[in-house]
């Protein structure tokens, strides 16, 4: 843990450099999930060339180590830092929702450097859950909580999610909630084409907030530059939640993520097996 607070203490210029080494080794050297990227590339993007899929995929590892290094910024960057560094649009929905006393549901995602989003956010004043998978090295699930859980941040695992939810009901916040990842129990999730592919999704948030009429907001990130980002919250959809039949509203984040990802294909995490799972029943 020393030696990464010792990293991350380093001015982002020399971060950026140690990233572009990073870039170098783990797509050159170690190749890490060659395969898998590439394959997501081909498969949602058969418009594109080989080509273009090679481009793609070098401007992901770009990016992906630029998140790498960012995130473990994040240890130690002040607030002057970070507020120069990341933007924030949209304020307005945030605060009207603050000014009903509701809790928020933000559906983000893996798109750019998605750990600076919540220590971004609650500068602004609210308070903030995020909802988070534990990571299975004991060593990195510390370090990655240590990372989020700063600027009075409460990660919250997985599966204490609904508990952690009654027992805070009535207490204004945001609840963050990377809804891009493939469902734990494929058989019980929303099935839709997403990226060209047979996806599926958490129906988990749709059913938060059809429970507690919690608003439904979507968090994207968009770098303006390296090291300069804006997040854009906008409310997913309008209530009553009744007009809209089971799933809909998950097909909504799911459309709208897919505009985001296809405006710039790149920043998003190729790398991780986000379809992995096959429908069974049709």
């Amino acid at each position: 843990m020393l030696f990464f607070r010792m990293l991350s203490r380093l001015p982002m210029p020399l971060l950026y450099g140690f990233s572009d080494f990073l870039f170098f080794v783990t797509y050159y050297l170690i190749k890490y999930r060659r395969k898998v990227v590439l394959i997501n590339l081909q498969n949602s993007f058969p418009e594109k060339t080989a080509k273009e899929h090679e481009l793609l995929a070098k401007a992901f590892y770009h990016n992906l180590c630029d998140v790498i290094v960012e995130s473990l910024k994040l240890l130690t960057i002040s607030v002057k830092d970070l507020e120069k560094m990341v933007e924030i649009n949209g304020q307005e929905v945030i605060d009207e929702c603050l000014r009903n006393n509701e809790v928020m549901l933000i559906m983000s995602s893996h798109i750019n450097c998605w750990e600076l989003v919540p220590p971004r956010t609650t500068q602004t004043g609210v308070l903030i859950d995020v909802i988070y998978k534990p990571l299975s090295s004991p060593f990195f699930d510390k370090l990655m909580y240590t990372i989020r859980s700063r600027f009075n941040i409460t990660p919250i695992p997985m599966k204490q999610t609904f508990r952690e939810m009654v027992k805070k009901k009535g207490q204004p916040r945001i609840v963050g909630i990377i809804s891009d990842q493939a469902a734990e129990t494929p058989d019980l999730a929303y099935w839709t084409t997403f990226l060209h592919q047979e996806t599926d999704f958490f129906l988990g948030t749709e059913k938060m907030a059809r429970s507690f009429n919690y608003p439904i907001l979507y968090g994207e990130m968009v770098r303006k530059r390296r090291g300069r980002y804006v997040i854009n919250y906008s409310l997913l959809v309008e209530r009553p939640y009744e007009q809209y039949q089971m799933g809909e509203i998950t097909e909504i984040y799911a459309r709208t993520l897919e505009k985001s990802i296809q405006e710039n294909p790149s920043d998003w995490l190729w790398s991780h097996r986000r379809f992995k799972h096959k429908r069974v029943n049709k």
